[in-house]
């Protein structure tokens, strides 16, 4: 197995084994293993149907029509070189002998490219621009990979090193050129350039535990992130410098007492670093939203035992509603984009379907 070995009660969630590293012809032989809660929950569809999921130190990706594994690429264990130099781009053999000696950390983070991304970065042909994807892991370090190659073209700027990422999101900046939004540690948003691959914009929201981020699909250049108690940033992207960046701050009412009691009792147990992010420190507390493909401004967001739908214009919820009897907590929502389906997961498995009342 060239994958890491799924965590069991011997082998902590926060380690990783891998096995010695395997010339790239052997690479198409590799079976993922299982994804686990130190993944984040972390998967991406592609428009052109192929889903890349976090399992252990690897992305696999799936064709979603046949269900079939097309490839599974480990994420390149940390090297002193790759610390020194964060935006290098990356060669094939790149300090094997180095990197045998270290562990690849989980994987926390996948999101396909946009298209059109700008394709410089390639400099092989046939371009792969529909096989490239951004990904994080559990040491703070992003990479924007090739799969067809089987390699990262470019390392985005790490700081502060070893910082968790907990979910990534392009946003575009320019008609040809996106940037790669990040959420790190506990509570904070960085914006990375695609061309050098460093930080041009940082956001703060201590001491709010920030949980997700997507982008909008009426307008590319904006996106929101949400935190654990309801703390909503709004933000809109007009170009590639720090000056280009406007936020609005928003918050939606929720119940953040169980939030409260867990805060408690982590900081009582000292089991979880403060530079930990939300999933890591609440695992069982998710606060996910997505963006209404049908209605423009508004937002879909469940908290672990509430439904509201916001909008984001007049700064107001529309609806709110508590958790389905029988059902576990809400863990994610997932608008239909044909019609006005609303599916929502659940922690004890169970999957919800809510129709708009006309």
């Amino acid at each position: 197995m060239a994958t890491p070995r799924p965590a069991t009660a011997s082998t902590p969630a926060s380690s990783s084994v891998v096995a010695p590293p395997l010339p790239h012809d052997s690479w198409d032989c590799m079976l993922p293993g299982p994804p686990s809660r130190s993944n984040f929950g972390s998967a991406d569809l592609s428009s052109s149907g192929l889903i890349a999921f976090a399992a252990g130190s690897s992305i696999s990706v799936v064709d979603s029509r046949s269900m079939q594994l097309v490839a599974t690429v480990p994420m390149p264990p940390p090297t002193s070189s790759a610390a020194s130099s964060f935006s290098a781009m990356a060669s094939n053999s790149s300090s094997s002998s180095s990197s045998s000696s270290s562990l690849s950390p989980f994987v926390t983070s996948v999101r396909w490219t946009p298209l059109p991304l700008r394709r410089d970065l390639l400099s092989t042909e046939p371009s792969s621009s529909h096989l490239l994807l951004a990904a994080a892991d559990r040491q703070g370090r992003i990479a924007l990979l090739d799969l067809r190659l089987r390699v990262p073209v470019l390392w985005f700027e790490s700081d502060p090193p070893r910082v968790s990422v907990q979910d990534l999101c392009w946003v575009q900046a320019r008609p040809d050129s996106y940037l790669l939004a990040a959420v790190s540690g506990p509570s904070s948003l960085s914006l990375y350039s695609t061309t050098t691959g460093r930080c041009v914009w940082k956001y703060d929201a201590s001491p709010e535990f920030l949980s997700c981020i997507r982008r909008d699909p009426f307008d590319a250049r904006h996106f929101c992130v949400i935190g654990l108690k309801g703390f909503l940033l709004s933000v809109k992207v007009l170009g590639e410098t720090e000056n280009d960046v406007v936020i609005k701050e928003l918050q939606i009412r929720t119940d953040c007492a169980e939030l409260v009691k867990l805060e408690r009792d982590a900081a009582n147990g000292g089991g979880s670093s403060s530079s930990s992010p939300a999933s890591a420190v609440f695992p069982l507390y998710m606060v996910k939203f997505a963006f209404s493909p049908q209605w423009r401004h508004v937002l879909f967001v469940t908290f672990p035992k509430e439904l509201v739908v916001f909008d984001l214009q007049y700064e107001t919820v529309l609806f709110s509603t508590a958790l389905p009897r029988g059902c576990g907590k809400f863990l994610d929502v997932l608008p239909d984009p044909n019609n006005g389906f609303l599916y929502c997961a659940h922690l004890d498995g169970k999957l919800s379907t809510w129709r708009r009342k006309e």
